[in-house]
């Protein structure tokens, strides 16, 4: 116990104390009232001694107690809030921050990054290989979010399998565009060890960005669709959601010309 957690535990103690001499003095009051008590003095000197030797004794565990068990459900939830493997936070925690950050405004950039023929992995190498390679992915993502030195919020997740998903705050377009490209390339240049041979891992990125009236999900959805699209074209690239759909239109009214 910390020392700003023990003198809490002291104040507390004191305040019940309080409570209890209180309560006992107005027993006493209401018990001579009402009997024929002739000493006084005598009973309210028991009730604040024994107040002051009992409730500490009493009380001092159980805050105590209350602390711990307050301290194990913090814990607790940060674990509901962790992806084990990965030490990445997982979706819920994802989806927790982003509607946070999406209720301030602003500029967010959402990333939907998946592992590239991650399956064949699993069945050439084993899974103990494949949880290496996840590890690893999240290594990389970690490090290169983190150095953005943007000073807004920016994190990735684990959200499920081999997806994963990038929330950056502040970033513009372009810059967005250009981490995702610096993912690619950090992944691609970075093999696992698996069964004594370098195992080459890729991964395909889809970038959306946050739009006026979107929500979490609504952008993810965005991004997941861009990065299908990257999966599409080949894998181990990246795609804007935005650039997709500034193409399609123009294919629109290039075919209705």
């Amino acid at each position: 116990m910390s020392r700003e957690e023990f003198f809490g535990t002291v104040k507390g103690v004191f305040i019940i104390t309080l409570a209890m001499m209180a309560g006992a003095y107005g027993l006493t009051t209401a018990m001579l009232v009402v009997t024929e008590f002739k000493d006084a003095t005598f009973h309210y000197v028991l009730a604040t001694i024994f107040p002051v030797i009992l409730t500490p004794v009493g009380a001092f565990p159980l805050l105590v107690m209350a602390h711990r068990l307050r301290v194990i459900k913090s814990d607790l939830e940060g674990l509901l809030r962790l992806d084990s493997l990965t030490e990445l936070p997982n979706r819920r925690a994802f989806f927790e921050l982003a509607g946070k950050v999406f209720q301030r405004g602003g500029a967010v950039t959402l990333m939907m990054v998946d592992i590239d023929h991650f399956k064949q992995v699993n069945d050439n190498y084993g899974h103990d290989t494949g949880d290496r390679v996840l590890r690893a992915v999240a290594q990389s993502m970690q490090h290169i979010v983190a150095a953005t030195g943007n000073p807004g919020v920016r994190f990735a997740a684990r959200i499920g399998g081999e997806e994963f998903a990038v929330l950056i705050e502040g970033l513009a377009p372009d810059a967005a565009d250009r981490l995702a490209s610096e993912l690619v390339t950090q992944v691609a240049q970075s093999p696992v060890q698996g069964d004594g041979q370098l195992i080459a891992v890729t991964v395909s990125i889809g970038v959306a960005h946050r739009r006026a009236g979107d929500t979490p999900s609504m952008v993810l959805r965005a991004a997941d669709n861009a990065c299908y699209r990257a999966k599409r074209l080949g894998r181990n690239q990246w795609r804007d959601a935005d650039a997709e759909a500034e193409q399609a239109a123009a294919g629109a009214v290039q075919s209705a010309a």
